[in-house]
This record gives structure tokens, C-alpha cells and sequence, in this order.
């Protein structure tokens, strides 16, 4: 950290395991193919503050072919923190064209998208809208994925590599993430057949 060595006897690493084989060049080639083999989906997320409610719902799913979003989480409606926050997430492949489009382009979209669900809304409603993009959201997880998975517990002393991609069959969730932390902790983690 800022040009600071800092010694450790124990790391777990969480950065999404498509990234390992490139920070450790030197893994066994059996183990560094199960890091390159893994795809993952990415995300486009796009934050918006509203000047009042958007629903009354926390979970707003969408079937409108004019809409290219699953639906919507409405944050506020689960905990209210003043003004209104809608979280709008594109599931995209990374290498899609879309992935790419810019930012007022999702933008313009999700406020397109807003007034159409929500006639009362109005432009001046909208407060604040954010893109964000993450490259690696959710694993795809193909047949037998759970077998496919590189080891938790490295051949270097002391490392440990877990992103959402061991959370399997789970979804990703914090809960899911304070678990897998847990096991690796107390010593347990799958291994490369996938057993503990």
C-alpha cells in the first residue's frame, strides 16, 4: 500500500479468479487453466437519487421488450434514507458491444425507463444517476462447474483465493461471503475435486 511492503503469515485473496493466473504467473499449469476457464458475466450498474418514491416495492422485476434490464431494487423501500434510491443493473456479456456504450447512454435509458414505469415521475425528479461497470459480476456456472473450480488453498504457503465463484450453488450474497471466509478460517475449503 502506497509503496509500503506489509508482511503477512496468512492472505485471502478476492479478487475474481480470471485475475489470478496474471498476479501469480507461476502456478502449476493444472491449477492456472482452471483460473483462465472461468467466465464470468458483467454488469452495468446505474445508481439513480429520486426527489420521492419510485414504488412501494424493494424488488421490481420487468418483462418489457423495450426494457433491457431484469427489473429494479428500490434500496429506500427496504430502509428509508431520505430521497429515493433505485439500483438498475445491465447483465451484459463484457465483450458485447453494449458493455461499451457510454455512460449518458445508460443514463438517458434508465431515466426512459423510470418514466415509463412511473408516469407521476417527473425529469425534474431525477436528483442523481451514476454508471458504474463491473467486468466480472457473476460467474457462469456451466455443468459440473462446482468440480471445475481451482483450489481454495494455493501451493504457496499461506495463500488462499476465494471470489463469489465458491459461493456455488449459492447465489452471491454477504451472507455467503461471511461463510466461505469462515471456512477457509477454520481450515475448511474445496479443494480441486471439489471435496473438503
Amino acid at each position: 500500500i502506497g509503496g509500503i511492503l506489509e508482511p503477512f503469515e496468512e492472505v485471502i485473496s478476492t479478487i475474481p479468479i480470471p485475475y489470478i493466473d496474471r498476479l501469480i504467473p507461476n502456478l502449476p499449469p493444472e491449477i492456472k487453466s482452471q483460473y483462465i476457464s472461468k467466465k464470468n458475466i458483467a454488469v452495468v450498474s446505474v445508481i439513480v437519487k429520486l426527489r420521492k418514491p419510485f414504488t412501494k416495492y424493494f424488488w421490481l422485476n420487468t418483462s418489457d421488450d423495450e426494457m433491457d434490464i431484469p427489473g429494479l431494487i428500490e434500496y429506500t423501500n427496504l430502509r428509508s434514507l431520505g430521497p429515493s434510491i433505485v439500483y438498475v443493473p445491465f447483465y451484459i456479456p463484457g465483450d458485447h458491444p453494449k458493455y461499451s456504450e457510454t455512460d449518458e447512454q445508460f443514463q438517458e435509458k434508465v431515466k426512459r425507463y423510470l418514466l415509463k414505469i412511473n408516469p407521476n415521475l417527473n425529469p425534474e425528479d431525477f436528483l442523481y444517476v451514476h454508471v458504474s461497470r463491473y467486468r466480472f459480476a457473476q460467474p457462469i456456472c456451466e455443468v459440473g462447474f462446482k468440480n471445475t473450480l481451482p483450489p481454495v488453498k494455493l501451493p504457496i504457503d499461506g495463500l488462499y483465493v476465494a471470489d463469489t465463484s465458491y459461493y456455488y450453488p449459492e447465489d452471491r450474497g454477504m451472507s455467503e461471503s461471511i461463510g466461505l471466509g469462515r471456512a477457509i478460517v477454520r481450515g475448511y475449503f474445496p479443494t480441486v475435486d471439489g471435496n473438503s
